[in-house]
């Protein structure tokens, strides 16, 4: 032992780091593979593995390098990397830090992730109005897990730690490779039957390919048949499957799914004590309230001396007795007079009709004498100016010898009004001689 020598592993780590660092370079090598666990840290780091059939590498690109990139990097895509290799001393591990990154296409998972996605986006598989509104009251709840998983430990933690009062009920089932599919399917119909108020669907991270699983189209298709509200938590943030997008709500992690389905009794404590002050508060200005006015009724006059009440009512009683009874005498008194007037009225109507008819009776009567008397006068009337039209009519004066002469119906009163040659038309007692002006002399 004397004559061998003694390293730390911390020495042998270094040695094989200078080995590779000075005889590995990969300088204008670009290596190809698809990207495999990947991890975007906050600090703005890309952790993952770069692999293809056949192996696998860890890889780190840090932030410098990541702000150059022209395109996002995704799960299971495809890429060509160009950098140095590295050993992680703490670990052990070697990793390639990566410099530069291009797109080399997408890997088939990948492919088949996204083809599966369009598919069941087209028939309105991940449709909004198609999931269900969360519970009120959530308080008796399914979840679908590993028995042994760490994702069903941090729901049953954080469950106890927010409301420990909730129900829930384990429904085993592989989260991982090909049989995990029908078994999430049979845990979920099962549990579906259960009544639940929610179903959490739930499991830590992984890798594109161990997270696969929850792509499959039988199980989105189950999960849309669903009639309980049903929540996933699969994976980590960054870590986007199927079944996220199908279910009613989706959280970034089992942790948070647990949170999203429970309250936290601190916040509810806290929420009852405001309540009971604000109650005691609000009782003690209701009851003050209540006690003012029972001062108020208890010092009240009439509550005092009640009888003192009832005597006051009497007396206003009594007056408006004795007013009603005169309003009544007076109103009888004018009934009287009312029924006396119409008697009179009566009498003196028959009187006058009486009068009138009397008078009627004998108009008749003496209308006739009226009008015989105007008759006989306007006949005398008539006779007398009958004879004076006789008198004075040119008729009889044409009958004793005179004459009419007219020149175009003017009567002719001069020599002057005519003319030689005229037509002259004159008028006898018993007829009209025409004739023609030849000469006239004046006299």
């Amino acid at each position: 032992m004397r004559n061998e020598m003694v390293v730390s592993i911390s020495s042998v780590i270094a040695r094989i780091k200078n080995v590779l660092t000075q005889t590995m370079d990969l300088d204008g090598i670009w290596v190809q593979g698809e990207i495999s666990n990947l991890t975007k840290h906050r600090s703005g780091h890309y952790y993952f593995s770069l692999k293809d059939k056949s192996g696998e590498m860890s890889c780190v690109m840090f932030s410098s390098y990541v702000s150059r990139l022209n395109f996002d990097v995704q799960e299971g895509m495809r890429v060509l990397i160009s950098g140095s290799i590295n050993v992680y001393e703490q670990r052990g591990s070697l990793q390639l830090v990566i410099r530069q990154m291009k797109q080399d296409g997408l890997g088939n998972l990948f492919l088949e992730f996204e083809k599966r996605k369009q598919d069941l986006l087209k028939v309105g598989y991940f449709a909004e109005d198609h999931k269900k509104s969360k519970p009120e009251y959530i308080e008796n709840i399914g979840v679908i897990t590993g028995a042994n998983a760490a994702a069903l430990q941090d729901v049953l933690s954080t469950i106890q730690r927010r409301w420990p009062m909730m129900k829930v009920t384990l429904y085993p089932s592989l989260v991982q490779g090909n049989l995990a599919p029908k078994s999430l399917i049979q845990s979920l119909k099962k549990a579906d039957l259960c009544g639940h108020d929610a179903l959490l669907i739930v499991r830590g991270g992984g890798s594109f390919e161990d997270l696969f699983c929850f792509n499959d189209v039988e199980l989105v298709k189950t999960i849309y048949d669903l009639n309980t509200y049903i929540v996933s938590g699969v994976g980590h943030e960054v870590d986007t499957t199927l079944c996220d997008l199908v279910c009613d709500h989706r959280s970034v992690t089992p942790t948070a799914a647990a949170q999203w389905v429970s309250i936290d009794q601190n916040e509810v404590m806290a929420k009852i004590i405001k309540d009971k002050v604000l109650l005691s508060r609000n009782m003690s200005i209701i009851l003050d309230q209540y006690r003012s006015k029972l001062n108020l009724y208890q010092n009240h006059p009439y509550l005092k001396d009640p009888k003192s009440f009832i005597i006051e009512k009497q007396l206003k009683l009594d007056a408006y007795n004795t007013q009603l009874e005169h309003a009544l005498s007076l109103e009888l008194q004018k009934m009287n007079l009312i029924l006396n007037s119409r008697e009179q009225l009566g009498l003196n109507m028959n009187r006058i009709l009486k009068y009138h008819e009397n008078k009627l009776l004998n108009i008749p009567e003496k209308l006739e004498i009226s009008m015989q008397t105007k008759l006989q006068d306007a006949r005398h009337l008539l006779q007398r100016d009958c004879a004076l039209l006789d008198a004075y009519s040119p008729l009889k004066v044409l009958s004793r010898g005179y004459s009419i002469s007219k020149i175009e119906n003017k009567v002719i009163n001069s020599i002057s009004d005519v003319n030689k040659d005229d037509i002259m038309v004159t008028r006898v007692h018993d007829g009209s001689i025409t004739s023609r002006i030849t000469s006239c002399k004046e006299e």
